[in-house]
């Protein structure tokens, strides 16, 4: 009778003892590397380390413990490099320079976003100038329909009449039409400093004079003149 209720029984029936023996162990290593690292960067935090890469090195070094008298260096099988501070810290600055190319080909969704990527990507006057060409005119308007962050609209303003260019004048111009468009557009102008409306200003004479001389159109002039209006630099 026995053998036949051991016949009849499936092969789910029968319990992997094995197999429930290596999940178990999983789940209690997995346990323990959670408690290991929570304690190290408690520890990182306590610490007040200075950057990032060190509050990481301490939570990545938290399996490591620390050499006792008893320990014999020349007993030990070392497989790692030697220097490995100075290879992990290589692998995680190339890591971060792919981060920051994937980033940068994103483009902003929102101001939120066009803010932390400018401060965090735009450096220079140049870096600014390229990322808002990225953007152009019109996706620039509607990143900023609800508002446009403090202190930005002057920021913009003086990196394209800072880097501009005949060949863009089309580009920033729309970039001018488009920035009237977006919410409180008339309290960042307010609050403009006297250089950055200096720089509305310039920007604007350049682009009578490019339009001017390519075209002579006088309906873009006037366009130019309202836009001068609009900028409060007429």
């Amino acid at each position: 009778m026995a053998n036949m209720a051991a016949q009849g029984e499936s092969e789910d029936d029968v319990l992997d003892f094995r197999k429930l023996e290596r999940e178990l162990a999983a789940a209690v290593e997995a346990d323990h590397k959670y408690q290991r690292e929570n304690d190290a960067k408690f520890r990182a935090i306590k610490q007040q380390v200075g950057s990032y890469d060190e509050f990481r090195d301490i939570v990545m070094a938290s399996h490591l413990r620390p050499l006792e008298k008893k320990d014999n260096l020349q007993n030990m099988d070392i497989k790692q490099p030697w220097n490995v501070h100075a290879s992990s810290q290589a692998d995680g600055q190339n890591a971060a320079q792919t981060q920051i190319q994937q980033d940068e080909e994103k483009l902003p969704k929102n101001g939120h976003e066009f803010a932390r990527d400018w401060k965090r990507y735009c450096k220079t006057t140049p870096d600014k100038y390229k990322f808002i060409k990225k953007i152009g005119g019109e996706k620039l308007a509607d990143i900023f329909k609800n508002e446009i962050s403090f202190g930005l609209l002057g920021e913009i303003l003086t990196a394209l009449n800072d880097s501009y260019v005949q060949e863009d004048s089309d580009f920033v111009y729309q970039v001018l039409d488009g920035l009237t468009k977006v919410g409180r557009f008339e309290l960042s102008v307010d609050f403009l400093s006297s250089k950055e409306s200096q720089a509305a200003k310039e920007l604007l004479g350049k682009l009578t004079k490019d339009f001017t001389d390519d075209s002579g159109i006088e309906q873009v002039t006037s366009r130019l003149d309202a836009l001068r209006k609009l900028y409060k630099v007429s």
